[in-house]
């Protein structure tokens, strides 16, 4: 669920978000609006029929073939009656992480052509309607997990048209055979100079996660690198795992700490995946490593050198410099007291 506004007329251009993982309290914290405000205000929570249930997401399990209806509560928090769109269409993550969905000018393919829903709703100021929504599994369903969403929008903008959009995640399953497969691609890999001349630098790795399955998964990844000469190595801690939906790519930076630089180091990250809580009891994905070498040169430490050694040369060239200057005026001082010395006397 998620609180949006939206000043009436606006031409500037609005985010089209659908955010659902915000926990429920959310609506809590929404500015409250006089009369005056002329600003449009609203909500997307999951419901029964009734009203809101307390969900976060709308989770559904279905036969090929069954059918189920579901409730979402539209809440308008402005100060006048809201015409809101209705859609649903396909779920996806961000490069982020956050759940969306496909904008409406795309057709569903996937979870999104299960729902079907009224085109709009009509929620006077202050109140809550709760929609209904039809979710039916089709005959030939993939067995697996198919993620989708259900969102309420509204338009702004006179001669810019623009679409701002509050949704429901909608999670559906159909059961049987499920596959859980992982795939990894390293990206890159370099290292990170630290603070200061007395701190060690870190080794960075890019690498992307592919679900090519049908569940989703949680991947995670554990990373270390070995000094090629022997000398301390570093290991990275465990991150927070990163949710893959099937046919998804995710991109994931994974810091490993504790490197000094002294040459080349063996790096390696060693990527698994996990079936996400509550989903199908499958095989997991075998881990994918991914290794490389990283030179990790000294080189600020390098140029303190380098800048010492230039110091300590010119203070050389300086005092050689001063004294050939002064050879030379002793040279011809005693030049004059020879001369003066040989000269007639009277």
């Amino acid at each position: 669920m998620y609180i949006h506004t939206v000043a009436r007329g606006a031409v500037a251009l609005v985010t089209m978000a659908l955010v659902v993982t915000a926990p429920a309290s959310a609506a809590a914290s929404a500015p409250a609006h006089t009369a005056d405000d002329d600003r449009i205000t609203w909500s997307v929570v999951p419901a029964d029929a009734s009203g809101p249930d307390g969900r976060r997401i709308v989770e559904l399990e279905l036969e090929p073939g069954e059918r189920a209806t579901e409730h979402v509560a539209v809440s308008n928090h402005s100060a006048d009656e809201v015409t809101f769109a209705l859609s649903a269409n396909d779920g996806y993550l961000t490069e982020r992480g956050s759940f969306d969905m496909r904008p409406s000018s795309v057709p569903p393919t996937d979870g999104g052509t299960w729902i079907t829903m009224p085109s709009e709703v009509v929620v006077g100021p202050g109140e809550t309607e709760v929609v209904s929504f039809g979710v039916t599994a089709p005959a030939d369903a993939v067995p697996g997990d198919h993620p989708a969403g259900v969102a309420a929008s509204v338009l702004s903008g006179d001669e810019l048209q623009v679409e701002s959009r509050v949704g429901v995640r909608v999670n559906l399953r159909s059961p049987g055979e499920a596959v859980a497969s992982m795939d990894a691609e390293l990206l890159d890999m370099s290292f990170t100079q630290g603070q200061g001349l007395l701190e060690p630098g870190a080794v960075v790795v890019r690498y992307a996660v592919v679900n090519d399955g049908t569940v989703a998964l949680r991947a995670a990844s554990r990373g270390s690198a070995e000094s090629a000469f022997g000398g301390p190595g570093a290991v990275a801690a465990a991150g927070e795992p990163a949710e893959v939906l099937p046919g998804g790519r995710r991109e994931v930076t994974v810091t490993v700490p504790g490197v000094w630089p002294v040459g080349p180091f063996d790096v390696e990250a060693v990527v698994s995946a996990a079936v996400v809580e509550g989903g199908p009891d499958v095989p997991v994905p075998a881990d994918v490593t991914l290794a490389d070498t990283v030179w990790a040169l000294p080189l600020p430490h390098l140029l303190v050198l380098l800048a010492l050694a230039l110091v300590a040369w010119a203070a050389r060239r300086a005092l050689r410099v001063r004294r050939a200057r002064l050879d030379r005026l002793l040279e011809r001082a005693r030049a004059e007291g020879r001369a003066e010395a040989m000269a007639p006397a009277g």
